[in-house]
């Protein structure tokens, strides 16, 4: 069977997601995984009768969008002879086959400063819905907040399975070498939220003024490194001795530095990043995190809730968090019991059964 999947580069966080759950379950079953290629004819791009085919969106502007997923996508998938196709951006075809589609964070009607894909997926979203066999979304809430009811299917976001918790004696060579043997707050950010970066900082700032420790905070990058002006703010920051940047950290490196941190706060400008947050969860540690539907959805009792941002609320329940072990610790065993709601194998093999159940439709 082959299958096609569309993507478009600024589709967003889940597209990528789900991608690399149809990559797993595509090389655990033997299927071929190729990129469409339009300068290639079909027949020298030597695709397998078993095979998962990547299509890449080309157009960038609302009529090209148009014409491409009424005229161009249906020739490619006839050509490929797709017997079911997943767009991961939200849009359904013309085409006369099997269709699901996936449905991100960011398609929302009301956003004004939309690129074009997740615009032109916002403004049909009612036909490619109806079109669609099923309409695989992150959180319930996603699905009731856009009304979808008969055809969804929930596909939350998953720890990469390397993400695992460590146990004591498995955290001290990483607080010696990362923090001065002391323990440690750890925050993931976008390169260049210096807004959330400063929120931190100053949530920080009232945390050590209430307790002189040696309590260290680390910052992880989303992507590579952090841009320019998050760094020369640090340089004027009262403790930035007790702040680390960590940057092109390895992948065994970055799953020892977060699975050893005494919490995890999660800072967002937009929606929540609930990736990160399943990671934290795999990691056993305790959450501090703003509360909204998606974020009570994903964490349940594994997080102390910020009702509303902001570095008095943030630092009060740094605060909270660190003087309360009990709380603590019960946040670290609600944390565990979490992650088993979130299981990676689970979603991968509920998503490669879907699209597979679709193509028999």
């Amino acid at each position: 069977m082959r299958i096609a999947v569309v993507q478009h580069v600024h589709a967003g966080y889940y597209s990528d997601y789900l991608s690399s759950l149809i990559d797993e379950a595509a090389a655990t079953d033997n299927y071929q995984v190729k990129t469409w290629s339009n300068s290639i004819p079909v027949f020298s791009q030597h695709i397998s009768e078993d095979a998962v085919v990547y299509i890449l969106v080309e157009s960038t502007t609302g009529i090209g969008l148009k014409w491409w997923y009424a005229r161009k996508l249906p020739s490619i998938l006839k050509k490929i002879k797709a017997a079911v196709v997943i767009d991961l951006n939200g849009i359904s075809s013309s085409a006369k086959i099997p269709q699901l589609i996936a449905i991100d964070q960011n398609i929302a009607q009301e956003k004004k400063d939309a690129n074009a894909i997740t615009k032109y997926a916002a403004n049909i979203i009612e036909k490619s819905v109806s079109h669609a066999q099923y309409v695989i979304v992150f959180s319930k809430n996603k699905a009731d907040t856009l009304s979808i009811k008969n055809n969804k299917e929930i596909i939350r976001f998953t720890a990469p399975a390397n993400f695992r918790k460590f146990e004591w004696h498995e955290k001290i060579m990483i607080k010696a070498m990362q923090a001065d043997n002391n323990e440690y707050f750890l925050s993931i950010l976008h390169d260049d939220d210096d807004e959330n970066f400063m929120l931190l900082l100053r949530a920080f700032s009232r945390f050590k003024k209430w307790q002189q420790s040696s309590m260290k905070f680390l910052l992880l990058p989303k992507y590579e490194a952090f841009e320019k002006n998050i760094h020369e703010k640090l340089k004027t920051y009262k403790y930035r001795d007790d702040v680390r940047l960590l940057e092109g950290l390895q992948d065994t490196d970055l799953v020892s530095v977060v699975a050893s941190a005494h919490s995890f706060i999660h800072a967002s400008s937009s929606f929540p990043d609930l990736m990160v947050l399943s990671i934290a969860l795999k990691c056993g540690l305790p959450i501090i995190t703003n509360k909204n539907a998606d974020t009570e959805e994903y964490l349940g009792n594994a997080a102390l809730y910020i009702e509303n941002k902001s570095e008095e609320t943030l630092s009060d329940a740094l605060i909270k968090l660190y003087k309360d072990e009990n709380l603590h610790a019960q946040l670290k065993d609600e944390a565990e019991k979490q992650s088993l709601f979130l299981n990676r194998e689970e979603y991968k093999l509920k998503l490669w059964q879907l699209i597979k159940t679709a193509a028999q439709v």
